[in-house]
């Protein structure tokens, strides 16, 4: 299981993200794996697995913090995972790419796993990103921002290395919530709620599967409108669109 989430949008919990780890865990079984965002984005020079903060929400960043959590590599998009598959999950994930295909999300949507948005809409689901890799629109691996690196630098237990990046970033996604209407459409959603939070959860295959088709009938459906997005309007002015 994927889970992006906001700890705030529940309410109050008692013990706090622990509460709702543990929740989810009880739920999915000892066979089960849990695997969240950890994404530090941009935080530089040196990459740490062990160190680096995640900057994806407090549930996330309690996950990667447990004993038993293994982390992958990726140096600004990395994921940790609780349970048996997560060593699977995360394996060279920073010789693959942020979020393209045999991906620890990929890998996750082929073993039959499920995305949950616990509180967050499309615009946080990563998975999206892995049917733009599989969809391959014209503007997939154009820089983020202007100037962004291509090359980073992790910490691979006690050796330094750098790892190339370049064109293998992910995009905007604040146009995401477009692959909603496709997968309700699909009966691929089942809502719920959670406290306050109003969560969904979805087979994260049928969200690839979804992006693709979208993708296929309209090339740029997942670019945002918004002037001051540099990876979106950079990308329209190539097609000049």
């Amino acid at each position: 299981m994927l889970l992006h989430s906001s700890l705030s949008s529940i309410g109050e919990v008692r013990d706090g993200p622990n509460a709702v780890i543990d929740g989810i865990l009880d739920v999915i079984g000892i066979e089960g794996t849990l695997m969240v965002p950890t994404f530090n984005y941009w935080i530089m020079p040196l990459f740490d697995p062990a160190t680096t903060p995640g900057l994806t929400g407090v549930i996330s960043e309690v996950l990667r913090k447990r004993r038993a959590a293994v982390r992958s590599l990726h140096p600004t998009h990395s994921f940790a995972a609780l349970g048996p598959l997560g060593p699977r999950f995360v394996l060279a994930h920073e010789k693959v790419g942020a979020f393209q295909i045999d991906s620890p999300v990929d890998r996750l949507a082929k073993a039959g796993g499920f995305t949950v948005l616990l509180g967050v809409r499309h615009d946080s689901n990563s998975t999206v990103h892995v049917g733009e890799a599989y969809a391959k629109p014209w503007y997939l691996g154009l820089p983020f921002r202007p100037n962004d690196p291509t090359e980073a630098k992790i910490r691979d237990g006690n050796i330094e290395r750098d790892v190339s990046i370049a064109g293998l970033q992910s995009g905007c996604s604040l146009a995401f919530n477009a692959v909603e209407m496709p997968l309700r459409r699909n009966n691929s959603i089942l809502d719920f709620k959670l406290g306050n939070a109003i969560c969904q959860i979805i087979p994260t295959q049928a969200i690839i599967d979804r992006t693709v088709e979208l993708i296929r009938d309209r090339e740029d459906i997942l670019l945002c409108s918004w002037a001051g997005c540099f990876f979106c309007t950079n990308a329209r002015s190539l097609r000049g669109i």
